[in-house]
């Protein structure tokens, strides 16, 4: 049984999260929401918005950007206080952060929840999710519509914790030029043995036909290393796919935040309730962890863990579940979205269902228990793309 959480100072305990992302702001919703007034919340973030990721995929295929949220108006809504500001190092001895503005702030309880950093895994590529990606990805598809790109290679590098994006920019690209008529050729190469394998064989089955009935190529188990004179080059045998243009996805790196233990490539350690193994009173959650998928939706499921752990400590009558990963993803085909659910046992597909109908409601692309019910209830946070594009803009619609 862990201890009892105590406040230092103060009447309550305080409990800061650092982070303003899905795991962030889940967090701050399930603590108020569990714990009541029992605990006095602070949301530190450098970024004043919270934007939905998750339809940057529909934004590149002419939606407009998403709208986004305030932080303070989220963190009023929680009844926390909100600073923008950069956490430059956790000092847990002292139970205390040191922000990049100058103050120093406390905490009784912490919860980092910073996200991961994007790098180009794929030198050569077009990496889709770094700054500008968006406008070059626009105008590479603009070409191979004009007939200038004829081979459009989407490439999925090794070690990438959430491929579904780069499959639906893929199948969105097929859509788009087939309706403009051109005759580019759309290939998509994985080291996964099957399309979305995490999701199982029943999933994978499935958004293998979209694949084939968009006149997408497949090609798995290859590892994508480079881009050079035409040609995209994997691994094993040292494979030579022809290409006009190579989109790939980022890998993420784990954050630069002083104080915290780290794998090797800075990902956070933590038990099944997110405890931040070696410390006391420092939780994590989200893409800084190092479990190996990284899905908005495991990150709620993260900070569900976490929220649950330090609901416990302050006398809510729960008994604290560990963190069971559980991956639902929502496909954009171009047609009716796909809908992927999975169980995870040590990241591998144990279970998977696949259907045209939603598996979990509300049906959003993130699956939060406190934050999707959350943004539903905000509206729409993007309008309807322009040229008729058949995606959903509207959480839980």
């Amino acid at each position: 049984m862990s201890m009892r959480l105590v406040a230092h100072k103060g009447e309550r305990p305080r409990v800061v999260i650092v982070g303003g992302g899905v795991a962030g702001l889940e967090a701050m919703l399930a603590l108020r929401a569990l714990a009541g007034q029992r605990l006095e919340l602070e949301l530190i973030s450098p970024e004043p918005h919270f934007y939905y990721r998750p339809l940057a995929v529909a934004a590149a295929f002419g939606a407009q950007p998403s709208s986004v949220l305030s932080l303070a108006s989220v963190a009023a809504d929680a009844d926390a206080l909100y600073t923008e500001d950069t956490v430059a190092e956790i000092k847990a001895g002292s139970r205390t952060l040191r922000l990049a503005g100058g103050p120093t702030c406390e905490y009784d309880a912490l919860i980092v929840a910073p996200g991961g950093r994007p790098v180009e895994a794929i030198p050569g590529a077009t990496t889709f999710g770094l700054p500008g990606s968006a406008e070059r990805f626009r105008a590479i598809l603009a070409q191979a519509e004009a007939g200038h790109v004829g081979k459009l290679v989407f490439a999925v590098p090794a070690l990438v914790g959430w491929p579904l994006a780069l499959y639906e920019l893929a199948l969105l690209s097929a859509e788009r030029l087939r309706a403009a008529g051109s005759a580019a050729a759309v290939t998509v190469v994985t080291a996964e043995p099957a399309p979305l394998s995490v999701f199982g064989g029943r999933a994978s089955g499935a958004v293998l036909e979209e694949l084939e009935e968009h006149g997408v190529h497949f090609l798995p188990g290859l590892v994508a290393e480079q881009v050079a004179w035409g040609e995209l080059h994997s691994q094993p045998g040292d494979s030579r796919i022809p290409a006009d243009a190579v989109i790939a996805l980022p890998k993420l790196l784990g954050p630069d935040l002083g104080g915290l233990p780290r794998d090797r490539d800075g990902f956070v350690p933590v038990d099944l309730h997110g405890l931040v193994r070696g410390l006391t009173d420092v939780y994590a959650a989200g893409d800084a962890i190092s479990f190996p998928i990284k899905h908005g939706g495991l990150a709620a499921l993260q900070a569900d863990a976490v929220a649950e752990a330090i609901a416990a400590r302050v006398g809510v009558p729960i008994h604290p579940e560990p963190f069971r990963p559980v991956i639902r993803g929502m496909l954009l085909t171009g047609d009716r979205p796909r809908y992927l659910e999975s169980g995870l046992a040590g990241g591998d597909g144990e279970s998977g269902g696949v259907s045209l109908r939603p598996l979990w409601w509300p049906p959003s692309k993130i699956a939060g228990r406190y934050l999707a019910p959350y943004l539903t209830a905000q509206g729409p946070l993007g309008p309807a793309p322009h040229g008729g594009l058949p995606v959903e803009m509207m959480i839980g619609t």
